[in-house]
């Protein structure tokens, strides 16, 4: 790291920490990530191998018919470069075995991100690894994922870290120039973008979600941000929504002792 970068130190020596400790603590070899050409599985991408090795990553690079060719080229020249093993596969051919309706876009976008999960998972059974995630804090906190899709993870890196916030951490470890200023997009659908989607800019969702965790109120949060209270409003709305998607399923309570509700786990 250079000496621009040094107020990351902490929070870097933080994350790699964090991905050693899951490796060794669970006996594994090796973690598995999806690379979709954007900039947070570019960063954790990066994080990883610094933690690890690139000898202990495995990229899954997962395209299909709309999937932005750019992106997809990105990715490959990102694990060529880096020198990690990736595998690149067409998930058309998996995707037509469903009698699934492309014109249900939302379920059928889902069904995308789940096909890609199961490889991920399949790798990480064969290799004897985790699946490392690359969703970030905005992501989590609205809902802007697919439930046992994207946001299936054993462990993510990034998750503590705004999504505007995540340009200056990509920048400290050294993500290559051309990551830093995609426009975020899941590349679900055609010309999809995640702000379209949303309705927001994530720097202005991102400042609503920081008020939101700090507990202000949401007359505070929009006079301190200059938006206005209904933006506030439909930001918090989105994370109440999606509070089921943070946690795993709900067991029915029959006994002193219930998982998710009051079960002690002896580790994290």
């Amino acid at each position: 790291m250079t000496s621009s970068n040094k107020d990351f130190d902490e929070t870097l020596n933080t994350i790699y920490s964090f991905i050693r400790d899951k490796v060794e603590k669970t006996g594994s070899d090796k973690v598995i990530l999806g690379l979709s050409g954007g900039l947070d599985s570019a960063t954790v991408l990066k994080l990883c191998i610094d933690a690890l090795g690139n000898d202990k990553v495995i990229c899954l690079i997962m395209p299909e018919s709309v999937s932005p060719e750019q992106d997809m080229e990105d990715a490959r020249w990102l694990a060529s470069g880096w020198d990690v093993e990736y595998h690149d596969i067409d998930i058309d051919d998996i995707l037509n075995e469903f009698p699934a309706d492309p014109d249900n876009r939302m379920a059928f976008a889902n069904l995308k991100a789940r096909i890609r999960m199961c490889l991920e998972y399949y790798f990480a059974n064969v290799e004897n690894g985790l699946v490392v995630g690359t969703s970030n804090k905005s992501e989590l906190l609205l809902g802007y994922t697919t439930k046992y899709g994207d946001s299936a993870a054993d462990f993510l890196p990034v998750g503590d870290i705004y999504k505007s916030d995540l340009k200056k951490l990509a920048e400290a470890i050294e993500v290559p120039e051309r990551f830093l200023n995609k426009v975020p997009r899941a590349g679900l659908w055609e010309g999809q973008t995640d702000e379209d989607e949303l309705g927001y800019k994530y720097e202005e969702i991102d400042e609503i979600l920081k008020g939101i965790e700090k507990g202000y109120s949401l007359e505070r949060i929009a006079e301190i941000n200059g938006v206005s209270k209904e933006a506030v409003q439909d930001i918090k709305t989105m994370v109440e929504k999606n509070a089921h998607k943070r946690k795993i399923p709900t067991v029915a309570k029959l006994r002193s002792a219930t998982i998710g509700v009051d079960w002690r786990e002896f580790s994290d």
